[in-house]
């Protein structure tokens, strides 16, 4: 599934918020994974996604951190297979688009209480 969401980058925490929550769709509790967020509806459904220090996470993947300000769009993309999720998010700049990966997230993490 790819999705476009809408974003929001914060340079002073260095924090960047997806939201891809429909209308409908409700955030019933927060997964955290290092550095990651995920806002799940009561059904596990990923609606959202934090990611804290994302010019860290830019810089480790070679990816020149200042597109962190210039973003036009983010997809975020997640396919699952095997009793897990692979997860990455498609930023989309005036300069092109990068995909970065975020991982391989195992299904009983998720649905642990």
């Amino acid at each position: 599934m790819e999705k476009t969401c809408r974003f929001s980058y914060n340079n002073i925490d260095d924090s960047l918020i997806l939201s891809c929550r429909e209308e409908n769709e409700i955030v019933k509790e927060n997964f955290i994974l290092d550095d990651l967020i995920f806002s799940l509806t009561g059904r596990g459904k990923i609606i959202g996604l934090q990611i804290r220090n994302f010019s860290k996470m830019l810089n480790e993947s070679g990816i020149n951190e200042e597109i962190a300000n210039n973003l036009k769009e983010i997809k975020l993309n997640i396919l699952p297979k095997e009793n897990s999720l692979f997860m990455g998010i498609v930023l989309i700049a005036s300069s092109g688009e990068i995909k970065l990966p975020l991982g391989r997230i195992f299904m009983p993490q998720i649905l642990a209480k």
